[in-house]
C-alpha cells in the first residue's frame, strides 16, 4: 500500500517466519477461542507470520502513515457524500472503536481465562488494515509473561490497560481532533459489554469484582489515574455508557441501540 515505507533490517527480522512449534499457551488460546468466541480466530491470528502489509504500533502511529489511514477511512465514510464537511472527531472515534474493538476482547479473554499470562510487549502485536483504512485483524506472537502469570485477574486487566490501551489512546489523542476521554468512554463500554457476555464462564463473583475495579475505582493499583473510571454509570439498574460516541454525526453509519442522546 502507499503508506508502506522501505523495510529496515529490523523489520525484516520482525516479519521472519516463525519456525517453532505451537506453544502450549497458543494451543490453549485457540481452544478457548473455539469454545467461547469462534470469530476471534478471524480477528486475532495466533503465531502466524504477519503479511508484508501489516504494521507494528510504532509504524502505524507515524504521523504520515496515520494521516494516510485516516484519509482512506474518511473517504470511505463520506463516499456517498463526498462534498460534505468532514467531522474528524467522530471519524477518529469510530476508527478507534474498530481498532480497540478488535484488539481488546481477544486479549481480555486470554488474560482472564488462561493460567499463563500473555506477553503484551509491543513487538508481539502487528495489525493489518482494511483497504478502507481501519483495522482488519491482528497478528499475535504468543509468548508467556512469567511475571504476569502470577498476577490476579484485576492486575492482569490493568496491565492490559497500561501496556496496550494507554499507548493507543495517547497516540490518537496526540494526532489531534479527539480527546482521550471519548476513546476511553467507548472502550469502557466495550469492556463492560464483554463482562456481560462472558459472565456465565467467568463467574458472577469475578465479573462483579472486575466491574468494581474497572469502573468505580479512581486509581489503578500502581497509583495512576484510572482512565476507565465512570466510563459506564448505573442508570435504572443497568450499567450504561456515560457519553455519546459521536457516530450519529457520520453519514451512513449504523447508530448505537443505546445511544445516550435518546
Amino acid at each position: 500500500m502507499a503508506y508502506r515505507s522501505l523495510h529496515s533490517v529490523d523489520e525484516l527480522l520482525w516479519r521472519a517466519p516463525l519456525h517453532r512449534p505451537p506453544s502450549t499457551l497458543a494451543v490453549r488460546l485457540r481452544d478457548a477461542f473455539t469454545t467461547h468466541r469462534a470469530h476471534f480466530h478471524d480477528i486475532m491470528k495466533l503465531d502466524e507470520t504477519p503479511p508484508s502489509a501489516a504494521l507494528s504500533f510504532r509504524e502505524w502511529t507515524q504521523p504520515a502513515t496515520f494521516a494516510t489511514l485516516m484519509a482512506l477511512y474518511s473517504d470511505h465514510i463520506y463516499r456517498n457524500q463526498p462534498h460534505a464537511v468532514r467531522e474528524n472527531k467522530p471519524l477518529k472515534s469510530l476508527w478507534a472503536q474498530w481498532y480497540l474493538g478488535l484488539l481488546v476482547p481477544p486479549l481480555m479473554l486470554a488474560l482472564l481465562t488462561q493460567p499463563q499470562a500473555l506477553d503484551l510487549s509491543e513487538e508481539n502485536i502487528a495489525v493489518e488494515f482494511h483497504e478502507t483504512g481501519r483495522a482488519a485483524c491482528f497478528y499475535l506472537t504468543v509468548e508467556e509473561d512469567a511475571r504476569a502469570t502470577a498476577l490476579s485477574a484485576r492486575e492482569r486487566l490493568e496491565k492490559l490497560v497500561l501496556d496496550v490501551m494507554m499507548p493507543v489512546v495517547a497516540a490518537l489523542e496526540a494526532s489531534g481532533d479527539i480527546n482521550g476521554k471519548l476513546i476511553w468512554s467507548n472502550t469502557g463500554y466495550l469492556i463492560n459489554w464483554c463482562f456481560g457476555e462472558w459472565r456465565d464462564w467467568l463467574g458472577d463473583e469475578t465479573v462483579s469484582a472486575l466491574r468494581q475495579s474497572c469502573f468505580f475505582e479512581k486509581t489503578l493499583l500502581n497509583g495512576e489515574e484510572n482512565p476507565l473510571f465512570r466510563t459506564v454509570v448505573m442508570r435504572e439498574g443497568l450499567l450504561v455508557r456515560r457519553t455519546c460516541c459521536q457516530r450519529y454525526k457520520l453519514p451512513d453509519v449504523q447508530q448505537c441501540g443505546d445511544c445516550t442522546l435518546k
